[in-house]
């Protein structure tokens, strides 16, 4: 699974894939919409937005990048269609996700959060060293990775 997933830019052909992906009822609780999350990229220019496919065929959606009023490298948002959810596609991007963060700017430490009743996302992203960091934003939890050992 893990080498039929890639990273992929968003574009004026590709675009609409990727808005009318939905994470589910219970995941529309937790995440923002595609759409939202490409307006804001575009007015946010500090923010990175790519799609998630698996043989070359959408599933998910990424955006990370800098916040640029705290000044932290953060994974901003991670969806993958309801569909496909709970078959590892998340395990498996995660990592790719935080390869492209680190080449890019090489962060000493990237930051997420979520909201703390999302056991499923707080589960996988501690799988991959993010830890509570006791801090709440905007009433998520916030999850930290150093970058560097």
């Amino acid at each position: 699974m893990k080498n039929k997933l890639k990273l992929v830019d968003i574009n004026e052909e590709n675009w609409n894939d990727y808005v009318s992906l939905y994470p589910g009822d219970e995941g529309a609780n937790y995440v923002a919409s595609n759409a939202y999350s490409l307006a804001q990229a575009c007015f946010e220019k500090t923010w990175i937005v790519k799609g998630i496919t698996h043989n070359d065929i959408p599933i998910g959606f990424t955006m990370y990048g800098l916040d640029h009023d705290l000044g932290t490298y953060e994974l901003c948002r991670l969806m993958i269609s309801h569909k496909l959810q709970n078959q590892g596609f998340g395990h498996h991007v995660l990592p790719l996700i935080i390869d492209e963060i680190l080449n890019k700017w090489q962060p000493d430490e990237i930051y997420l959060s979520t909201d703390p009743k999302n056991e499923k996302a707080i589960h996988l992203y501690e799988k991959h060293g993010f830890k509570k960091t006791g801090e709440i934003s905007y009433g998520e939890a916030v999850f930290s990775r150093p970058t560097k050992h």
